[in-house]
């Protein structure tokens, strides 16, 4: 019994540890973001997003890449408004199946709600933003 015990601890205390560092993961995903956004790093903000935002935002923005999407959708906002858009980040959680995170995003000048991020080869990439 004492054997079991000790077995359903380990893995309890492994899933709990594996939880942590993906809830970590997702939390730097989307501060480094919020973070490139905020600066203006088109080629960073784009590297941290899915394939699919990348040409959503590019199509949405009409430019030919992401990185010139970036630079159209921050364009009009001022130092201050950056900064306080890269300092937006509020909280994380992700799904049951831990293969999509949520970033809660607190009131910013592109009024974004919420990032969704999908796990792709491992990283977290932002999906979509609401």
């Amino acid at each position: 019994m004492g054997l079991l015990l000790a077995i359903v601890g380990i893995v309890i205390f492994s899933a709990v540890q594996e939880t942590r560092a993906n809830l970590g993961a997702l939390e730097d995903s989307g501060k480094a973001f919020l973070n490139a956004l905020g600066s203006g790093d088109g080629d960073e903000a784009c590297a941290l997003m899915t394939r699919t935002a990348r040409s959503e935002l590019a199509a949405a923005q009409r430019k030919d890449t992401c990185p010139q999407a970036v630079e159209a959708f921050i364009g009009p906002l001022s130092d201050a408004e950056r900064d306080e858009l890269a300092d937006s980040y509020a909280s994380r959680s992700f799904s049951r199946d831990s293969s999509l995170g949520h970033i809660n995003v607190d009131d910013n000048p592109l009024q974004i709600s919420e990032l969704l991020l999908s796990k792709v080869d491992g990283k977290w990439l932002v999906a979509e933003w609401r």
